[in-house]
């Protein structure tokens, strides 16, 4: 899915003493010093805890995520369209409420602990303690809204028992080992949360009837995870003791984190709010329809999310870097991810409706073109939203909290206009446009600070080679899916080896954490 000091920012953390935040639209920033004491990350030690991390976080998140996948497909299946709509349309409206239990302080506890991890203790009892108390809160309110609005008392019920996991956020302390750098940890508490969610659907429902059983099983896992964690916490650092006593330290981490709060928030919104639109503006089983590629997209999506948790804490230390050096580092992250994102948009936009064949059956014909739409949010959001972490880690938060802001009061409206006018095909369209916006106005920001990639020769090669790789998918697409995606993606190496463009440089580079 963590010795006090009384402020978590120095020019030099971890020796000087503490200074008082200083007024200013953006988080005041030390100046750059080449101190000797500060971490190196080009060191071996360093090498070898970002390759580590990383490989422990994708090899948990691919498992997790393609477990995942299997239990959407089988619920899409068992439940039919209108069931997985039901399903659907209630995951994600407490999806937005567990967000705004979990993000903003999460981000900014996991930056401090990077950088101090003598702030573990204090910052555990404060946030576990705001965040009790906001999810019982949310949690009452969510209840009374689905008491309202849903006339079915098994809708009721589903939504309640999906508010649960508001609870289960609250008292998760993974940001504490995000901060440390302690992936492993971390990656098997996903695996356990993930594989009991499955074992769970996998034997409690059968059919629409047992529709409840899957919000019980989603949080039973969670629990399950979360245990794991706390267990270790506990051994290190004692049982927490949540307090919402007032500190300067944590009056310094929540007015930092409200830039960073409405960032994570934003994001969300953006993500997810056309499927929410849909479900206003739509029966259950157009719901359903949308929900189901709606889903293989996040579940893609989801790497970006895992790319950004592994790199954060190697960019919350490049804000001492020169701007040359803090532009070589995001350079070599953004050639990598779009070698990796480009062709799956291409891939998934060509192979659409015999994917859909495949993965949903003939109950969700008319899938595909959703799907090719859709697809297409993958490389733009996960582009997009690297580029707010970047500022984040540079102390930056308030420059893209505006034009966040903005786009997520536009795409609900948008979804809307598109979906009345052009039907669910305008509604996933949206969201492409303004990932779209969003990766322009972050590439922009970025180069006002001087660490903007160089994107013209990002995209050269993964296009060219995507280029080649739909004749092959097309080709063999005729046999089946199975061999046109092994195929293309064949097609695209092969390309790519020959145009000298395999990112293994790249890639070396970022798991040294050199700029």
């Amino acid at each position: 899915m963590p010795s006090t000091s009384s402020s978590p920012r120095s020019a030099r953390p971890l020796r000087a003493a503490p200074a008082a935040p200083s007024p200013g639209k953006d988080w005041p920033v030390a100046a750059p010093s080449p101190s000797s004491d500060a971490p190196d990350p080009s060191s071996r030690e360093g090498s070898r805890r970002i390759a580590s991390n990383f490989a422990a976080l994708s090899v948990a998140e691919v498992a997790c995520r393609a477990i995942s996948m299997v239990v959407t497909l089988a619920l899409a299946q068992r439940l039919g369209r209108a069931g997985y709509g039901r399903v659907e349309f209630s995951f994600n409206v407490v999806f937005w409420l567990v967000l705004l239990v979990r993000e903003g302080l999460d981000v900014i506890a996991t930056r401090e602990i990077a950088r101090h991890p003598r702030l573990i203790r204090p910052l555990v009892n404060h946030i576990l303690a705001i965040r009790g108390c906001l999810a019982a809160a949310l949690l009452t309110g969510l209840v009374a809204v689905g008491v309202a609005c849903f006339s079915e008392p098994t809708e009721r019920l589903i939504l309640a028992l999906y508010g649960l996991m508001l609870l289960t956020t609250a008292i998760g302390l993974d940001f504490v080992y995000r901060g440390l750098e302690r992936m492993g940890l971390v990656a098997v508490s996903l695996l356990i949360r993930t594989a009991i969610y499955a074992v769970g659907v996998g034997l409690l429902v059968s059919d629409a009837s047992r529709i409840a059983w899957v919000p019980i099983c989603l949080v039973g896992g969670e629990l399950c995870g979360i245990a794991l964690v706390w267990g270790f916490y506990v051994r290190s650092h004692g049982l927490p003791r949540p307090t919402l006593r007032a500190s300067r330290a944590m009056r310094t981490i929540i007015r930092r984190g409200r830039p960073v709060y409405l960032i994570q928030i934003s994001q969300a919104v953006i993500g997810s709010a056309d499927l929410l639109v849909v479900g206003v503006l739509s029966q259950w089983a157009d719901v359903g329809l949308y929900g189901a590629p709606h889903r293989v997209v996040s579940a893609v999506l989801t790497f970006g999310i895992i790319f950004r948790q592994v790199v954060f804490p190697m960019l919350a230390r490049t804000w001492r870097s020169s701007a040359s050096e803090g532009r070589k580092a995001l350079d070599g992250m953004v050639r990598v991810l779009m070698l990796g994102l480009l062709p799956v948009a291409v891939g998934a936009s060509v192979l659409a409706e015999p994917l859909i064949a495949l993965l949903l059956g003939p109950e969700y014909r008319g899938a595909g073109l959703l799907l090719a739409v859709g697809a297409w949010r993958i490389p733009l959001l996960t582009l997009a939203f690297l580029y707010q972490t970047a500022l984040i880690a540079l102390n930056r938060e308030a420059a893209g909290v505006r034009m966040l802001i903005g786009a997520a009061i536009l795409v609900a409206p948008l979804t809307a206009a598109l979906r009345l006018q052009f039907g669910l095909v305008g509604a996933s369209a949206s969201v492409v446009v303004v990932g779209l916006t969003l990766t322009a106005c972050g590439y922009r920001r970025l180069a006002v600070e001087g660490r903007a990639p160089a994107w013209h020769h990002h995209l050269g090669p993964p296009l060219l080679a995507s280029a080649a790789m739909v004749p092959a998918c097309l080709l063999l697409a005729r046999w089946h899916v199975l061999p046109a995606v092994a195929g293309g993606a064949a097609a695209y190496l092969l390309v790519l080896a020959a145009l000298k463009a395999l990112p293994m440089a790249e890639i070396r580079t970022l798991l040294r954490g050199r700029g």
